[in-house]
């Protein structure tokens, strides 16, 4: 077993030792934070992610960035890659993806036009220098690897909980590094 699975099964491990409650609550705060950052105002677009069991809360997020009258995007599993489809009340409609994650049923793609953009981004661990450990799969550096390809501006902010933030995530040449990391105690600007 590689370094890199034995972090995984370690975080998800700690993670299911979480009680809804905590994640709620480290969600509650962080969302607080983030909302009265610069980060926030500046971007009219925000990518959310929906939080599956074992992640960080982030209702809040999708509620405020609703209320704050930004053009919100869940993503959705299709095949190997995530869609972004725009959210207009944050109580759906959803379905059920592939690995029981809430998602939205379809309708409005993002597009060109969806740019720049505030991506909040999901992942197991993180570390000071904004490097991502995720499930696995790839879906979210596939979806940076096309963004990048397609020139779009973005800022990616991962946000967990505060035990995932480590010292070093091991990683491989295709992750993709987040810009900032949010938890509930603050944002962290990642050292280039």
């Amino acid at each position: 077993m590689s370094l890199k699975e034995i972090l995984r099964e370690d975080i998800k491990r700690r993670l299911k030792n979480v009680t809804p409650e905590e994640y709620r609550s480290q969600g509650d705060k962080a969302a607080a934070i983030l909302q009265t950052s610069p980060i926030w105002s500046g971007y009219k677009t925000v990518f959310l992610f929906l939080s599956m069991k074992s992640e960080i809360e982030t209702q809040s997020l999708l509620e405020a960035a609703l209320l704050d009258g930004k053009k919100v995007f869940a993503p959705r599993v299709e095949e190997e890659i995530l869609v972004f489809y725009q959210v207009v009340s944050d109580r759906g409609p959803w379905q059920s993806g592939p690995f029981g994650i809430k998602e939205p049923p379809g309708g409005t793609q993002a597009g060109a036009g969806d740019f720049p953009a505030l991506i909040l981004t999901p992942g197991l661990a993180f570390d000071g220098e904004g490097r991502r450990m995720g499930r696995g799969r790839g879906y979210y550096d596939r979806f940076f690897a096309q963004l990048d390809k397609e020139e779009r501006e973005y800022h990616a902010l991962g946000i967990c909980m505060d035990f995932q933030l480590i010292d070093k995530v091991p990683t491989e040449k295709y992750d993709k590094k987040v810009q900032s990391l949010l938890t509930c105690n603050e944002i962290h600007t990642v050292i280039p």
